[in-house]
């Protein structure tokens, strides 16, 4: 596990850790921050290897509207603030890629753009338990009861822990290596 995600702030590299990242985003979906933690520890080394890209040139496309995935990458990116994160779940009905819990028929896939590339990843199929879909769908239709209120949340630790715990490699497949004027292309 990555201790930090290093970013450049105009001429300052900064790390931003999965704990200060909870601390912005609270531990309402702390998975969806768990996953975009390993998403651009993945992504970043990819489209970087060795060097730091400045905050301020990656983009993102999301095929789901998670507020843990979108805060994660905004404390790291500033991409939402700075209309630089997209959410389209409309490009998801193309990708072979998980459901997700967002409620909204979105998926787990993901295009990250930094460095004249574009790297589009999928969440490996069967990591994120079926009963913790569910249980979501039951948050956003207002169904949920008490007990699977507790037991979404317990679901969350699990999730949250098993994916920090998890190399990055071992979470996402690769889609897609390419020049980042095909990201443009699919917004």
């Amino acid at each position: 596990m990555s201790e930090a995600i290093y970013v450049k702030d105009q001429e300052t590299v900064i790390a931003i850790s999965y704990p200060e990242m909870l601390k912005y985003h609270g531990r309402a979906y702390l998975a969806g921050v768990a996953m975009a933690f390993k998403l651009l520890e993945l992504a970043l080394s990819i489209l970087a290897g060795e060097e730091i890209i400045p905050r301020d040139k990656i983009s993102i496309l999301l095929a789901v509207n998670g507020p843990g995935i979108i805060d994660g990458i905004e404390m790291v990116t500033r991409a939402n603030t700075h209309g630089r994160l997209t959410v389209d779940q409309m490009i998801s009905f193309e990708q072979e890629a998980p459901d997700a819990a967002d409620g909204g028929g979105g998926k787990y896939y993901f295009e990250v753009a930094a460095s004249e590339k574009k790297v589009s990843l999928k969440l490996k199929h069967g990591l994120i338990p079926a009963e913790f879909i569910e249980l979501s769908y039951k948050v956003h239709a207002g169904t949920i009861t008490m007990a699977e209120t507790i037991m979404l949340q317990k679901l969350k630790e699990e999730i949250a822990a098993f994916l920090m715990a998890s190399a990055a490699g071992d979470l996402f497949t690769i889609v897609d290596i390419s020049p980042e004027k095909n990201f443009q292309a699919s917004r």
